[in-house]
């Protein structure tokens, strides 16, 4: 297997279990216990995954670390209240949070989007700083921005659609649902973003956002 597939293989075990085990989880337990408690099993799947993080050597990171705390706080809350629209409005929360953050980001000029692909992009701290003095480009900054005001909306409209489904839809429905159109547009945001920053790069190529391929 070659290094390209071992990523794609990655990729896909860190998704497809948290599209499909929330609503396996619920169908299962709600029918021995109450929609609350069957709601807060759920969304136990940011804790585990947080533990076999912690297992296999590896500290969540920030974007985890949010989604943990979203999910104990929401369960804490649902458990408290009785109510189960805690849990349920929990993505919607958590979305328009982040689309707040990525929007206030551009408007000061320190991209959240910037910061992520630095992250993503190098394991070591050298390659890091490399980077960060590379994309200090005001091009290449300006990129960043333009990509951070993007997913700030993206984060607002989807955390609207997630508000929808928790306000119309049933507690089993929208745990069905949810991850899988999370995942469908956060990877059309992706593609969206690559398509963008390529045709940026095609025009300024000193900015080196992403590695021309070999043709």
């Amino acid at each position: 297997m070659n290094l390209h597939s071992r990523r794609i293989w990655a990729v896909l075990w860190q998704i497809v279990p948290g599209m499909i085990l929330p609503g396996l989880i619920y169908l299962v337990v709600s029918h021995h216990t109450s929609v609350v408690v069957a709601l807060a099993v759920a969304s136990s799947v940011p804790l585990l995954d947080a533990l076999l993080r912690l297992a296999r050597g590896k500290a969540p990171n920030a974007m985890s670390a949010l989604f943990l705390a979203g999910a104990v706080l929401s369960v804490t809350l649902a458990l408290w209240s009785g109510s189960s629209m805690f849990i349920l409005a929990k993505g919607a929360v958590v979305s328009v949070i982040l689309g707040v953050v990525f929007a206030v980001s551009a408007a000061l000029r320190r991209p959240l989007t910037r910061y992520l692909a630095i992250r993503l992009s190098s394991q070591h701290a050298e390659g890091r700083r490399h980077l960060a003095e590379r994309w200090r480009n005001p091009r290449a900054l300006a990129v960043f921005c333009v990509l951070s005001v993007g997913w700030g909306a993206l984060l607002l409209v989807q955390g609207a659609q997630q508000a929808a489904l928790a306000l119309t839809l049933s507690p089993g429905t929208v745990m069905a649902l949810e991850p899988p159109v999370q995942v469908t547009v956060t990877a059309l945001g992706i593609v969206a973003s690559i398509v963008y920053v390529r045709r940026r790069q095609r025009v300024y190529p000193e900015i080196e956002l992403i590695p021309e391929r070999a043709s």
